[in-house]
């Protein structure tokens, strides 16, 4: 006696359950970010009004922008769990690529930015503030990419 089975298809249409879940915590982590860069404007102008009313003490100038140094670091994982996220994800070349440009940006360029702000010129402080607003700019895009071509 034969019995028959309804065929499985061996490849099945929808998304892995886990790359949406990937996915979805690259939204949340985007939207973080957004949220973070934000406040470290605003750290950024504190931290400048306080230097400046210091009267030229540099370690007061200096230990007014803790918030804004503490804050960049945690960008700095963000931007690296977001390049993990992108690529377990699988969602498309901006999920890895603008994770990648932010990670190189903020572990490579930010920190010497500052320094030779402090140390040389005030215009490698204005790159610095530029750099950000390229950061910025990369969790803005991944946000609305993210919120506008989610994974199914």
């Amino acid at each position: 006696m034969t019995t028959t089975h309804a065929a499985r298809p061996l490849v099945t249409t929808g998304t892995a359950g886990w790359r949406i879940g990937f996915d979805r915590a690259q939204r949340i982590g985007a939207i973080i970010g957004m949220a973070l860069c934000a406040l470290q404007v605003a750290f950024a102008a504190y931290g400048f009004w306080v230097s400046t009313q210091s009267g030229g003490d540099e370690a007061v100038g200096r230990a007014a922008f803790t918030m804004h140094t503490v804050t960049g670091e945690v960008l700095q994982y963000l931007a690296a769990a977001l390049l993990v996220c992108g690529l377990l994800a699988r969602s498309g070349w901006k999920c890895w690529v603008l994770p990648l440009v932010m990670a190189v940006l903020l572990f490579a360029v930010q920190g010497p930015l500052v320094g030779l702000g402090f140390g040389v010129s005030a215009w490698f402080g204005a790159l610095h503030a530029f750099d950000g607003m390229l950061i910025t700019a990369g969790f803005v895009w991944l946000g609305v990419d993210r919120m506008l071509y989610p994974l199914r």
